[in-house]
């Protein structure tokens, strides 16, 4: 069986969706983070050092050990060179004007 295969058996339990279906959204964040550090070329270490945090810190935040706040996720974003957009997309089709809405914390204006 492969990694597929094993994911849409999982996914096939309602509670094992709902669980993997919150978790998402931070795993999608972390593996953006890891891929700007690696696209820079950064160590844990030298990212660590942009921070003013240990390396341990780095990696707690990378194998999600450890929940980072949203202060410390825009001090990541600048140490990357990178902007942070929260989103917030409707889980159901509705109706609303406000719908995708989303705001680049850089500037604290809509994103486009």
């Amino acid at each position: 069986m492969n990694y597929e295969e094993l994911k849409f058996q999982l996914l096939s339990n309602p509670k094992v969706q709902e669980e993997y279906e919150k978790l998402e959204p931070i795993y999608q964040l972390v593996s953006s983070i890891i891929k700007r550090r690696s696209e820079l070329h950064l160590t844990q270490k030298e990212l660590a050092a942009r921070l003013g945090t240990t390396q341990s810190s780095i990696s707690r935040l990378e194998s999600l050990k450890s929940w980072p706040s949203l202060s410390t996720l825009k001090r990541v974003a600048d140490a990357l060179d990178a902007q942070l957009i929260i989103q917030l997309k409707p889980k159901r089709k509705s109706i609303s004007k406000f719908q995708n809405y989303s705001c680049d914390l850089q500037n604290g204006k809509p994103a486009s």
